[in-house]
């Protein structure tokens, strides 16, 4: 609108501003007409919070040229530059609010429409008093005329923070950002466009962000007519009456919008009111008490007076109601079933977002991110990130860590460019710290590293203990003092991790004790892991870095949060609040399935929960592996034809990855109870006594497959190459036959028929795909698919391969002509598993399925958030 100068006002004595028009409105007499007289009204407005004008200087000449307003000088920044600092708090933000709120109505009432309010027309003094400026003018500009019908895009362009060249140039205006929808569509407004803007500021000022923003007008127009406003960027402490007033004002439709700002006002009122008697009541009217008369009327009056401020006294003095932990739920989106592990979930430092990983267990390219912004009712997909897993926050609540396609990565809350840090072929846990240093765990096996997040070449963060005879570090967290961090050490004996604290300024490492998971730390002072299967908070000196006190749990925690070595449940570290995975630990049906997924039958089998599925050689048995609890699951043998069940391996601790032999008389599986997981094979009738085949102490003994010359294939984690694909005889004293061992991850091998070839997994081309290799000596080697490959299996003759796709779902058959050489076709999609698919295995012509499902009527995976999460804790 003009070029404004600080001056002196040598006849009264004064600093003011003075605010020299441009020539282009000087030469239009109308506009100039009409001009004076909205000074003169604006004139006649005598409040506080509203920048007074002192008058019209007009030029000798009577050319209109150098006209200027003499406005009143308010001293102090204006809001815009307070918000570039970040959120402001709400002891400083509702205060603000209000002052800006009684501006509008003293202008409302005198019939005064802002219609450009926005932070850069807001100052606050530093003694806290808000001014209001330019009112008066953005009708002017922006209505051109008293038609309404004018309105249009000439009318937007001559907005007061609009220029031509800026408009030509598309630069972002900071009025397109504040209109009204009925003002970008070039609509008449009324003091709803006002209300509308106030609550745009308002949400600024809480979350430190614009709620409508883009690359340029059009974009940002778009937003404002289109997008929701993003509520859950809030943060959880912000009032009800706050949350409630915000949703009002900025209804799109301006008949369903907060009709007049008085109302506003209070509504700021009571939010103020709750904030000032209990910190922990904002947000949670039924928290509030009577207001708090001031000290000087207590103490005055006569007796009854007294008798009746003893009372007040009493009411203000008595301790305020106890905290109680607040519990919400998060459920799967549509179709997106929860990645079955407590890991793929983490709160940020905030408290106000859950970040979580959809997917299927069996293969983590189908995996996505999500995050739930706690004061919304829906999640909201991170785009172009597939395949992640294993989240963690940055300290400001601004940014996601996680792992992908065998690289650290990090994306923005709202998505957007994906910033690939470093390569982390197949992590196990990060964690950032407050100098942008993030410590992570690369691979299976070996040590922590640490790198900086802009990029950069990552270095050794821990060692292993050779005394120990460390295998692996994973899953370190950030301690508050952001150098130091606990993280679990491989192997775990007897199922325990040991929990270590460790330091980016030194080599040194305190030993904290011992866990059936790795641990967090969470404020006011616990640490959160698992023990017997159960979530356990116990006291931590975070300075002294020693455990303190009993162990203590939830008293809903779930009962099986520490399956199979998982870490402890996902914590935020600041705002008083955590987030786990609710398994109901619901039962599962078995059923075939044709290769489209069409259910061709239940099988009648005990009611219970099938975490894996084998079928037999002769297809009439099947080996599954029924999980008891968390930390302890059996092997049964179920019979397909006559539907009876025996129990064939019972022992302590998780007996699982169950292996037919190639005559289908005997089983193999692996057990943990010993703290590293050991071979163990007997008859299929469970009648002889287990032999073990094979011990070591290194961790993750998985049998695959069983050849017929009786050799046992299974995974072994290596700290040097990953996952590995090994050999052992089981008719000869249990020797060793090393197959392949190099750096990528192997898995999920099965022998041909014959013997001679090995289908797996590798993630050699960066993704999972099927290649097949020749045995025992891996010197030939075919690669099978091209676009991934999670699970594989041979048919009967050897002369096929069912493939599931990278999506852990779609089904493709490879033909194969054995020879001396293979010759292997290009997989073809023949179907689909069903969609909640958990544990499956082919029948020998690989024309059906024997799949586990949930039960009708299973409540499924959930997510539960509880804030105030100590008043929930019970010792045991």
């Amino acid at each position: 609108m003009g070029e404004v100068y600080r001056a002196r006002d040598t006849k009264l004595n004064r600093d003011v501003a003075i605010k020299v028009l441009p020539e282009m409105f000087a030469a239009d007499a109308d506009r100039l007409a009409r001009f004076t007289r909205e000074a003169q009204t604006l004139a006649a407005l005598n409040h506080p919070n509203i920048a007074a004008i002192y008058g019209i200087e007009t030029p000798s000449t009577g050319s209109g040229q150098g006209r200027a307003l003499v406005m009143e000088l308010v001293e102090g920044e204006d809001l815009s530059a307070h918000i570039a600092r970040g959120p402001m708090p709400l002891a400083e933000a509702l205060p603000i609010a209000r002052q800006i709120a009684d501006a509008l109505e003293a202008a409302h009432e005198a019939g005064i429409i802002h219609r450009d309010l926005k932070p850069a027309n807001i100052k606050v003094r530093p003694d806290g008093t808000v001014k209001v400026l330019d009112f008066g003018l953005a009708k002017l500009v922006t209505a051109g005329s008293e038609d309404p019908a004018s309105m249009g895009s000439a009318g937007l362009a001559n907005s007061p923070t609009l220029t031509a060249r800026a408009t030509q140039m598309g630069m972002i205006i900071g009025t397109a950002a504040y209109m009204s929808p009925e003002q970008a569509r070039g609509r008449a407004v009324d003091r709803r466009a006002d209300i509308w803007a106030f609550g745009v500021v308002l949400f600024e000022m809480l979350t430190g962000r614009r709620a409508f923003a883009g690359d340029d007008i059009s974009i940002t127009l778009a937003a404002v007519l289109k997008d929701s406003v993003p509520m859950g960027e809030l943060p959880v402490g912000v009032p009800a009456p706050v949350r409630r007033l915000l949703r009002r004002c900025l209804e799109k439709d301006p008949k369903q919008r907060l009709s007049a700002i008085g109302d506003a006002r209070l509504e700021l009122n009571e939010a103020e009111h709750a904030g000032s008697e209990d910190p922990a009541s904002i947000g949670n009217p039924g928290l509030r008490g009577a207001a708090r008369p001031s000290w000087p009327w207590l103490l005055a009056g006569t007796a009854a007076g007294v008798g009746v401020a003893s009372l007040v006294l009493f009411q203000v003095l008595r301790p305020a109601p106890a905290p109680e932990a607040r519990r919400l739920s998060i459920l799967a989106p549509d179709n997106a079933p929860l990645y079955a592990d407590s890991r793929q979930s983490a709160i940020s430092p905030d408290g106000r977002y859950v970040a979580f990983v959809t997917g299927s267990i069996n293969g983590q390219e189908a995996t996505q991110l999500w995050v739930r912004a706690l004061a919304e009712p829906t999640a909201r997909l991170i785009q172009g990130v597939a395949g992640a897993h294993l989240p963690f926050w940055s300290p400001d609540s601004r940014r996601i860590g996680f792992f992908a396609e065998g690289k650290l990565k990090a994306v923005a809350v709202e998505g957007g460019r994906v910033d690939v840090v470093c390569d982390a072929p197949a992590g196990r846990g990060g964690t950032w710290g407050a100098s942008n240093v993030i410590v992570f765990a690369p691979a299976s096996a070996g040590v922590l590293m640490r790198v900086d997040v802009a990029g950069g070449e990552p270095r050794p963060a821990t060692s292993l203990d050779a005394e120990r005879k460390e295998t692996g570090h994973r899953f370190p967290f950030f301690l508050p003092d952001g150098r130091h961090f606990l993280f679990a050490a491989l192997p775990a004996p007897n199922a325990q991790f040991s929990l270590f604290v460790a330091s980016l300024d030194d080599a040194t490492r305190t030993a904290v004790g011992s866990a059936g998971s790795a641990a967090v730390y969470t404020e006011p002072g616990f640490l959160l892991f698992a023990r017997k299967g159960v979530l356990v908070a116990q006291p931590f000196d975070a300075a002294g870095l020693r455990l303190s006190g009993d162990a203590v749990t939830l008293d809903d925690a779930p009962g099986d949060i520490g399956w199979q070595y998982s870490a402890s449940p996902a914590a935020s570290a600041t705002a008083n609040a955590l987030v786990y995975l609710n398994d109901p630990f619901s039962n599962t049906r078995l059923a075939w399935v044709d290769r489209d997924g069409r259910d061709l039958g239940a099988v009648q089998a005990p009611a219970a929960r099938y975490s894996e599925v084998r079928l037999a050689p002769d297809n009439q048995r099947a080996a599954v592996v029924r999980a008891v609890s968390g930390t302890k699951s059996a092997v049964w043998v179920i019979d397909l034809l006559r539907f009876g069940a025996n129990r064939v391996a019972d022992g302590p601790g998780l007996n699982y990855q169950v292996v037919w032999s190639p005559e289908g008389t005997r089983l193999a599986y692996t057990n943990d109870a010993s703290g590293s997981e050991q071979l163990f094979a007997r008859d299929a009738g469970g009648a002889t006594p287990e032999v073990q085949v094979y011990a070591s102490p290194t961790l993750f003994k998985k049998a695959r497959s069983w050849s017929a010359d009786g050799t046992l294939l299974f995974a072994e984690l290596s700290p040097e190459t990953q996952n590995d694909l090994v050999g052992v005889s089981t008719s000869g004293g249990g020797k060793r036959i090393p197959y392949l061992h190099d750096r990528f991850q192997e898995d999920l091998g099965r022998f041909s028929p014959d013997g001679r070839w090995v289908a797996y997994v590798s993630d050699e081309t960066g993704t999972n795909d099927v290649f097949v290799r020749s045995f025992p000596t891996p010197d030939r080697k075919y690669r099978v698919t091209t676009d991934g490959g999670t699970w594989v299996t041979w048919n009967a003759a050897g002369t096929q391969l069912l493939i599931v796709g990278a999506d852990s779902r779609q089904l493709k058959v490879a033909d194969v002509r054995p020879g001396a050489d293979l010759s292997i076709g290009i997989p073809k999609v023949v179907g689909a598993l069903p969609a909640e698919a958990i544990a499956w295995d082919a029948s020998r012509d690989l024309q059906r399925l024997l799949v586990s499902m949930p039960a009708s009527g299973s409540a499924g995976l959930s997510l539960t958030v509880v804030t105030d999460w100590t008043a929930a804790l019970v010792k045991r």
